[in-house]
């Protein structure tokens, strides 16, 4: 087995540890006996090896440089630094990149007795298999497997629904029917399998309480899709059948390299494309939950920074407005917002800190809920003795001495049944007065998104949720 690290080159004597779920280690050992090699087969690894260096040295230098924007689409394995592992076998060539420690990635190439029925399965963590037949094979008891389960999140507790064992088995020649083509294009691989799969889950989203939401069918098909990394030791496998040597020469690297990352880039691309074509509110849905998640984080803080991320995101507190204004002064009073709905309807908003209690345990109402009553009180009485002023000066067109007002105050784990009453009852003393906590304000705008757009929520780490359009009426 030789190994390289750079340009440097020298043979090694030892063995190579395989292990399920870990890197190859080799284990250098003077002692072992010298593999039987040609020079023939020495120098085809050798070349294999000299190309497949030149190759991961000209992707890393295009993703650093001229295809810099394109890295993340790029495989891992020709990102980031491997070790590279090059077996040359009776009847092909196996390729294995396993990730690298910092600053030591290395190549190392050489030659084993055996065929890749016999030795792809150990080298591939037993996914890759070369049957004689196909129809009959049986790939015995080392196959790998991937658990699905069922998880209670409120429980914790986790059911088993079904068990998969995923395998690839492959030939160890090209079907007659598929066109080789002749150097410099790159080596048809007989497999090429990085460890970068994708799954996709297919399911319908049903109310928890059915009933309680209405007697028109509100369930939704959904596609989940996202990246599943097996527990393997490699990052990518390439096997190749028996090739003549001129496949292999370091001056065609670069070309092999920057058509593999187009090749890459092409399949990611057209494959989103058609995920955005099944579901085109991907991005709303995105943007709005970044949105929501973002005001979360600012309700634990002071007003004045949820104020301001209000003030550049107005659809969180009136999504149907089409005009909006912030601090308008109404005599010697400021409003925080007003809103212009469809018709001239028009919007007072106050908003008080997410941090603001509205009543003391005494049931009474806090002073800040009443300054905030007498704020809209006083806007509105303002607004009935200079309606002409105000429509004018302000540019409120149209706006009536009667507008709506909404409060915008604390939090709802702050209230109890007993405080929810009340302010339906401080709601009542103002015509068209709205109290809203935070959390109300979040559920009205996601319950409005959702309706439009699909429902929110619906993710975990890299994944992504879909809900096909309907395509037809009920009739």
């Amino acid at each position: 087995m030789s190994s390289e690290k750079s340009d440097d080159r020298k043979q090694l004597r030892g063995t190579l540890e395989i292990r399920p779920g870990a890197p190859i280690r080799f284990v250098e050992d003077r002692a072992a006996p010298s593999p039987n090699v040609s020079a023939e087969q020495q120098e085809l690894s050798e070349r294999i090896s000299r190309s497949l260096q030149a190759y991961g040295r000209a992707a890393r230098a295009l993703l650093a440089g001229k295809f810099k924007d394109l890295k993340d689409y790029a495989p891992g394995h020709l990102k980031q630094a491997c070790d590279v592992t090059v077996v040359c076998c009776t009847d092909g060539v196996i390729v294995r990149y396993d990730r690298a420690k910092e600053g030591q990635a290395k190549i190392r190439a050489g030659t084993l007795e055996g065929t890749l029925a016999e030795l792809a399965p150990m080298f591939s963590d037993f996914f890759i298999h070369f049957p004689p037949d196909p129809r009959s094979y049986d790939p015995g008891p080392n196959v790998p497997r991937l658990h699905m389960e069922r998880v209670n999140f409120a429980t914790g507790s986790a059911e088993t629904i079904a068990v998969l064992s995923p395998l690839i088995l492959a030939t160890s020649v090209y079907p007659p029917d598929v066109p080789i083509p002749p150097p410099p294009h790159r080596p048809l691989c007989l497999v090429s399998m990085a460890n970068e799969l994708q799954f996709v889950l297919s399911g319908t989203v049903v109310p928890i309480d059915a009933p309680s939401a209405g007697n028109i069918d509100r369930s939704r098909d959904f596609l989940a899709r996202g990246p599943l990394k097996l527990a393997t030791g490699w990052e990518a496998i390439e096997i190749y059948p028996t090739l003549d040597i001129k496949y292999w020469n370091p001056e065609y690297a670069p070309l092999w390299a920057e058509n593999d990352l187009l090749a890459a880039v092409a399949r990611k691309q057209l494959e989103d494309a058609q995920f955005v074509a099944i579901d085109p509110n991907v991005a709303a849905r995105n943007k709005f939950q970044s949105l929501v998640t973002t005001l979360e984080t600012l309700l634990s803080g002071p007003e004045e920074p949820a104020h301001q991320f209000l003030k550049k995101h107005p659809e969180l507190l009136n999504p149907v407005h089409v005009a909006c204004w912030s601090k308008l002064r109404f005599g010697e009073r400021i409003s925080d917002f007003v809103f212009r709905e469809p018709g001239n309807e028009y919007v007072l908003v106050e908003i008080e800190s997410p941090l603001r209690e509205l009543f003391r345990k005494d049931g009474q109402q806090r002073e800040e809920l009443t300054h905030a009553f007498n704020q809209i009180l006083d806007w509105r009485t303002y607004i009935e003795d200079h309606l002409e002023n105000v429509q004018q000066r302000l540019g409120l067109t149209g706006i009536s001495t009667n507008p709506s007002s909404l409060i915008v105050i604390g939090r709802s784990s702050s209230l109890s049944d007993e405080n929810r009453r009340k302010l339906v009852t401080i709601q009542n003393q103002i015509p068209r007065l709205r109290i809203l906590t935070y959390d109300d304000l979040i559920h009205n705008a996601k319950a409005l998104v959702e309706n439009l757009f699909g429902p929110l929520g619906f993710a975990g780490e890299n994944v992504q949720v879909i809900f096909p359009q309907s395509t037809g009426s009920d009739t």
